[in-house]
């Protein structure tokens, strides 16, 4: 059972009103809220009390230890428990199973992408008495754990290893092909927001490439509140309602687009598409752009 069918003002009202309450946006919260987008019956709290249990039980550790105040011993307590005892682990051999995108998920099966198990990591870290920073690599994803002046950089995927500034580089080379993509300022960290709209895209991507228009709407849906309305997202939900057949709305957000993009280098192709939405609907629109 999934919510993914939910009505759209209900789901981006939802997604909304959590991003929109004045302060700093919770990391787990909002990946919980995507996962309850598949899983309705979801247990919001229950969920987000599993994460905070496994970030006390490493505070708690390091509390008791004679070097705390060395950040590396404090990562290495972090490190043992998260990926060794507990297990969590990089899924390589299923990357695409959209599962890997969902919190809950990972918990259960202590599997994930990159996003999800830097956010378990994070999470943890900042328990334990870090600062942390989620590091928006392209084409991969790490974390970024501060104290004492230190910034130390971590690949949870990668088992939690830590990184060098030449490491990072090398991981983007790996994963796109493109040592040009690497730039030293990255490491700064990105913000909560931008981390959902990189997972909401994510699972943006996962679908379409299932032809599962349904559940792409939905992210897309939640991507139109984490990107205040992008165009290009616009643009994609109309496609997605033509694909479904809801032909008013699809001419409507595609209109949308070429008004705010009228040198986009796809407007042709846009054009056409409505061009031909319009001859299906019963009620042509008559204001083109």
């Amino acid at each position: 059972m999934n919510a993914w069918t939910d009505t759209e003002e209900t789901r981006r009202e939802r997604f909304a009103a959590f991003l929109g309450h004045g302060g700093p946006v919770d990391l787990v919260e909002g990946a919980l809220l995507i996962a309850a987008c598949e899983y309705a019956d979801l247990d919001l709290d229950r969920e987000r009390s599993r994460i905070s249990e496994i970030g006390s039980e490493a505070a708690r550790r390091i509390a008791v230890m004679e070097n705390r105040g060395n950040p590396y011993a404090r990562l290495d307590v972090i490190r043992s428990y998260l990926f060794e005892e507990l297990g969590f682990h990089g899924n390589a051999d299923e990357y695409e199973d959209p599962r890997n995108s969902f919190l809950n998920q990972v918990m259960d099966r202590r599997t994930g992408i990159p996003m999800t198990l830097s956010i378990i990591f994070l999470e943890t870290a900042r328990a334990a008495g870090f600062e942390t920073r989620g590091i928006a690599l392209p084409g991969h994803f790490i974390a970024r754990v501060d104290l004492d002046g230190r910034s130390i950089l971590v690949d949870p995927f990668g088992g939690g290893r830590v990184l060098t500034q030449e490491d990072c580089r090398s991981l983007v080379v790996r994963s796109t092909g493109r040592a040009s993509l690497f730039r030293p300022e990255v490491l700064d960290g990105t913000s909560s927001t931008r981390i959902l709209t990189r997972l909401l895209r994510n699972l943006k991507r996962i679908y379409l490439s299932r032809e599962d228009y349904t559940r792409a709407l939905g992210a897309v849906d939640m991507l139109l509140v984490t990107t205040a309305g992008e165009p290009m997202e616009t643009r994609d939900r109309g496609i997605l309602m033509s694909h479904l057949g809801r032909v008013h709305e699809a001419i409507s957000d595609l209109e949308s687009y070429l008004r705010n993009r009228p040198s986009a280098p796809d407007h042709e192709s846009i054009r056409g598409r409505l061009d031909w939405l319009r001859q299906r609907s019963p009620n042509p629109t008559q204001n083109s752009p």
